[in-house]
C-alpha cells in the first residue's frame, strides 16, 4: 500500500488514523482504522475512490467528523515516534 495522506487522531481511551492509500493495482482509497487504547478492540474500513477529487473529499468530511467527536490531531512527528 503506498500512502499519501495520512492523519493521526487521539482522545482519552481511542485512537484512529485515517489515510488516502493506493492499493496494488493503483486504485485510490481513503482507510480508516480505529483502535482502543487500553483495550485490544479495532478495526479499519476501506472506501474506494474514483479519483483525487473524490478521496480529498470523504478525507476532509472523515477529518471534520474526527474532530467535532472530540478527537484530538496528533502532530506528524509523534505520531511518526508512537508507530
Amino acid at each position: 500500500m503506498n500512502i499519501l495522506l495520512r492523519t493521526d487522531f487521539k482522545t482519552n481511551a481511542r485512537g484512529y488514523t485515517l489515510l488516502i492509500a493506493r492499493d496494488l493495482f493503483g486504485d485510490l482509497s481513503v482507510v480508516r482504522c480505529w483502535y482502543g487504547l487500553h483495550n485490544n478492540r479495532g478495526g479499519h474500513k476501506h472506501e474506494p475512490c474514483h479519483d483525487w477529487h473524490e478521496a480529498l473529499t470523504a478525507y476532509r468530511r472523515i477529518t471534520a467528523r474526527r474532530l467535532r467527536r472530540g478527537y484530538q490531531e496528533i502532530p506528524p512527528v509523534e505520531a511518526e515516534n508512537a508507530a
